[in-house]
């Protein structure tokens, strides 16, 4: 006697259009560079565990810990990939480009004599490879150096088209 199992062909397994991460959008790469950002560069509440109540001693209640801190140019270069984002997705994420076009116009506004875009680019650029700022203060350059460089054109729109590039190319866009 000879039994046949006939199985119903399950549902196709696999990355559709090239969407690795599935529908994200850049909203949604934009909400989530935000929290790395966020939570990256903030310091614990519980003062990171490192006082007498992380050693075993007293202490009321759980102390927090960071798993991953960012670094001063880890900060910025998530900044810079947050003000691509925030600049692409619109909505409530045009604040990055205001923030930009708000600090571009203090040196292009005639108060420096003739600056561009492309003297305000090469600022934020020295800025952030020969000084190293607070995480935090790295990553308000890099959203702000974002939305410049993307104004300036030029060489300065290779990190906006690098990002881009590479969020298509991953089907996050």
């Amino acid at each position: 006697m000879h039994t046949s199992i006939i199985a119903a062909p399950a549902a196709a397994v696999g990355i559709e259009g090239g969407k690795i991460l599935g529908s994200v959008g850049a909203g949604g790469i934009a909400l989530v560079l935000t929290l790395i950002l966020w939570t990256g560069i903030r310091d614990p509440k519980g003062g990171g565990g490192a006082g007498p109540a992380a050693a075993g001693g007293g202490g009321g209640g759980k102390k927090s810990r960071i798993r991953k801190r960012l670094t001063s140019d880890q900060a910025q270069w998530v900044g810079v990939a947050a003000g691509t984002f925030y600049m692409v997705a619109g909505s409530i994420w045009v604040v990055g480009r205001n923030l930009s076009d708000a600090f571009a116009s203090v040196f292009t506004g005639g108060g420096f004599g003739t600056a561009g875009l492309g003297a305000v680019s090469l600022l934020l650029a020295c800025l952030m490879y020969f000084r190293e700022l607070s995480p935090g203060k790295a990553a308000l350059t890099g959203i702000i150096a974002a939305g410049v460089w993307a104004q300036a054109g030029g060489i300065w729109g290779l990190p906006q088209a690098l990002i881009l590039t590479g969020a298509q190319a991953i089907g996050a866009t």
